[in-house]
């Protein structure tokens, strides 16, 4: 039997991109792109390449129009024989708790409760069905937002723990896909409301810039985030080296001598900082906490103290910064 060009080409990215040997658990919405990621594993597992189990997550937003998502979702799995595993959180519970957008809550929630059902099931790593068209927004957002060169450089197609193997298919192909083998999936109506900004991106943004500036803007944003990645990978393994030799851990934190500190580009000099209040547990530093730290290198004169978030501090004293973790 003929195999379609789509699924062909579908099936030999993941191929390429999923080991053999390990098991893997699978995003899935129910929406076109995860469903087609999710078919194409299944069919990969029936030729004996990896192992796949699927996890849907409920944010608790949608009502009807969730449970009938899950209920896809489960129907799927048990037709093409993947275990499933459903996850109910609380978005707005959390929004509201901590202040965040619901947007970011529910990214947060999605995540952690990926995770917990990988280390339950022991898979090696989590897989996402992100695209070409989720990477532009990306990029999009990260620049409006002003982000740096990490930022902009979107998603990785591996990332820690998760993986994203579509992150070059445009969503047309995922959609023919669909199409090809006959594939129910789920449109999420919150997808079409551009109170949400990532939705204002994909929806009112890239059209204009489309229709105004560059036809194929999608390929080009996803392609910018591809070599500005290759440009922070290194980056980032150069910090890494000077991490190593600049750093030392002593019982009151992490000790950095300013003078061969200084001998190292701002840039370089500047991620050096971050990793080692990251070490000590650190969230997220903003633009102006990282210049701070920057600042507070520059004068060099003891006895100066700044805050950071998590309970961290960053101190000058006998011509280092020392980063402390209060108790």
């Amino acid at each position: 039997m003929q195999v379609e060009p789509v699924v062909f080409k579908l099936q030999k990215l993941l191929r390429t991109q999923l080991d053999v040997q390990k098991h893997y658990l699978l995003a899935v919405s129910g929406g076109a792109d995860s469903l087609a990621l999710a078919h194409g594993c299944a069919a990969l597992a029936r030729s004996g390449h990896g192992a796949y189990s699927v996890c849907h997550i409920e944010h608790g937003l949608r009502g009807a129009e969730a449970l009938r998502d899950m209920q896809l979702v489960q129907r799927f799995c048990a037709e093409y024989a993947l275990p499933c595993y459903v996850e109910h959180v609380d978005v707005r519970a959390l929004a509201a708790a901590e202040h965040l957008s619901v947007e970011d809550a529910a990214r947060r929630l999605r995540y952690e409760a990926l995770r917990r059902v990988a280390a339950q099931v022991g898979a090696a790593a989590i897989v996402t069905a992100h695209h070409e068209g989720d990477q532009a927004e990306t990029v999009l957002l990260k620049l409006l937002r002003g982000a740096g060169l990490d930022g902009l450089s979107g998603m990785r197609a591996q990332q820690g723990d998760i993986l994203r193997p579509l992150l070059s298919l445009p969503r047309e192909l995922l959609e023919q896909y669909c199409a090809v083998e006959h594939l129910e999936f789920c449109h999420d109506s919150t997808n079409d409301d551009i109170a949400y900004t990532r939705n204002s991106v994909r929806k009112e943004l890239l059209p204009l810039l489309a229709e105004r500036y560059n036809a194929e803007i999608v390929p080009a944003l996803a392609r910018t985030a591809l070599l500005l990645g290759e440009d922070a990978d290194f980056l980032t393994q150069t910090a890494d080296a000077a991490y190593a030799r600049l750093v030392t851990s002593a019982e009151d934190g992490l000790h950095i001598a300013l003078k061969p500190l200084f001998a190292e580009h701002i840039a370089v000099r500047l991620r050096v900082l971050r990793r080692a209040y990251f070490e000590l547990g650190g969230s997220e530093l903003s633009f102006e906490r990282s210049r701070a730290l920057a600042a507070l290198c520059e004068r060099r004169s003891g006895g100066r103290l700044i805050q950071l978030p998590g309970g961290i501090t960053a101190t000058i004293k006998n011509k280092q910064i020392i980063f402390t973790l209060l108790s």
